[in-house]
């Protein structure tokens, strides 16, 4: 986002949780060209964000002290950030709601936050940085995704079987869909027809049919999944996956229309989030241990190693215009 009358750039944002910051790194230079810092406290750790509409401010979890299942202290704050001057300028202080964690925006431009110890997600107004709804879920809340449109907002809850549906002019529970086993992150195909959703600690990924409200088919993957991705021209699905005891990262890439795989790239770390280039053809993945590789979807290979994020932890990667 840039004032009129001033050049823009496409520029990757970057959470990083162990340099306690957000950075910006312009792509066609590689250089860093911002960093907000979340200030000094050990705890003060951005994990996901979304922008407002005007793509002016982010607005960042800081979830706690811990990953999840060892967060003793969680976190009550979403940070703003402003993309003009890259600085942390304010804080939504969610008060009681605690362990913020997955963060997007719906088609309203509001800005829905799983709160995990509170089994909901609270509802924030950019403009007025007031929580507006707090949509109660039973269990812990973990992660969200938007829906194309964004008129539905999808919530998966860790080890508990199923992954919920909000309608976002309602504001309220419309449904949900029965897993084995658990749910990590989840993410709708670009027709919203479907929702990817990692299995909680197994190497599966679940793909299921949003009408039938039901899990269509499950696809074996390498690892256990972290984040799936589909691409927006709906060619590609791909899923970061980790192989714990063996300490082994993998970006995993399926042909979207039938599924089947097109490669499996060794990372060398832990693969968190991921952002489609703007040809489309590749994609940027932020890794535990700080670099930020760009994958080629087609060839499955690591095109490009040279981006790095100011401090391991590099969680959430997203291209903007600053």
């Amino acid at each position: 986002m840039a004032m009129p009358g001033t050049n823009t750039r496409r520029t990757l944002l970057v959470s990083v949780r162990d340099s306690l910051s957000v950075m910006a790194i312009d792509l066609a230079t590689g250089d860093t060209v911002g960093v907000a810092k979340m200030g000094e406290d050990r705890e003060q750790k951005p994990h996901e964000f979304a922008l407002s509409p005007d793509g002016r401010f982010a607005f960042a979890s800081i979830y706690g002290n811990g990953p999840y299942g060892a967060n003793t202290r969680p976190g009550k704050e979403i940070a703003v950030i402003d993309l003009m001057t890259m600085t942390r300028i304010g804080t939504v202080d969610i008060d009681l709601y605690r362990a913020p964690h997955g963060v997007a925006a719906d088609g309203d431009g509001m800005i829905w936050v799983t709160t995990e110890r509170n089994h909901s997600a609270i509802v924030i107004d950019p403009t007025t940085r007031a929580i507006v709804r707090n949509v109660w879920m039973q269990v812990p809340v973990h992660f969200v995704a938007a829906a194309p449109g964004g008129r539905t907002m999808w919530f998966a809850h860790k080890e508990y079987p199923f992954v919920t549906a909000v309608d976002v002019a309602r504001k309220a529970v419309i449904g949900r869909v029965d897993l084995p086993i658990g749910a990590q992150s989840i993410k709708a195909s670009p027709d919203g027809r479907f929702l990817y959703v990692g299995d909680f600690h197994r190497p599966l990924l679940h793909v299921v049919d949003v009408a039938a409200m039901s899990v269509a088919r499950t696809v074996p993957l390498v690892a256990v999944p972290g984040w799936p991705y589909a691409t927006p021209d709906g060619r590609f699905v791909v899923v970061t996956t980790w192989n714990e005891p063996a300490e082994r990262g993998f970006v995993e890439i399926f042909a979207a229309a039938d599924l089947a795989s097109v490669g499996v790239v060794e990372c060398g770390a832990e693969p968190f989030h991921a952002t489609v280039s703007d040809d489309g053809d590749h994609i940027y993945v932020a890794l535990a241990d700080g670099r930020i590789p760009l994958i080629d979807l087609a060839r499955a290979t690591i095109a490009e190693d040279s981006l790095r994020a100011n401090g391991t932890g590099a969680e959430q990667v997203m291209i903007v215009d600053l």
